[in-house]
């Protein structure tokens, strides 16, 4: 975005996520406006450092195809290109991509999917989410449930 340096690949690149996109028609035109936003802004509007600053921006809203492709840029994996391992991540998470839903994909689970062979301890997991959401973790009460 700083250095303005658009080409044809980042339209190829975000046209891999059109399915998930709220108006993947508009796409092309919304990144022609997205380019000239900064590239034409006033000097006292300072760049954003990092994605989540970006997402951050007031302007974002306007701007919903890049809204949402700033979102998966943010929730997928970052991949060393080049090691024989990277390749078998980035294809088990395109076979992830693939064989899930867009409702029901999720981005803890496309991680642990990629990494397949890494260890994880469970019961550390719940015991966190237990901690940090006790209010998830309450069960409905059944005697509201029966007077429905």
């Amino acid at each position: 975005m700083a250095q303005l340096k658009y080409n044809t690949t980042v339209e190829i690149t975000a046209n891999l996520y059109k399915d998930d996109l709220p108006n993947p028609d508009t796409l092309s035109a919304e990144l022609h406006c997205w380019r000239i936003k900064w590239k034409h802004r006033s000097r006292d509007v300072e760049l954003p450092n990092t994605v989540f600053d970006t997402l951050r921006h007031p302007d974002i809203k306007f701007f919903p195809n890049v809204y949402t492709l700033l979102k998966i840029v943010c929730n997928l994996p970052i991949i060393k290109v080049g090691s024989e391992r990277s390749e078998v991540g980035r294809r088990r998470l395109k076979a992830y991509l693939k064989a899930t839903p867009v409702e029901e994909r999720a981005s803890s689970l496309a991680l642990m999917h990629i990494n397949y062979d890494a260890k994880h301890d469970f019961d550390m997991m719940v015991d966190t989410f237990a901690k940090l959401y006790p209010e998830k973790m309450q069960l409905p009460n059944v005697e509201s449930m029966e007077g429905a």
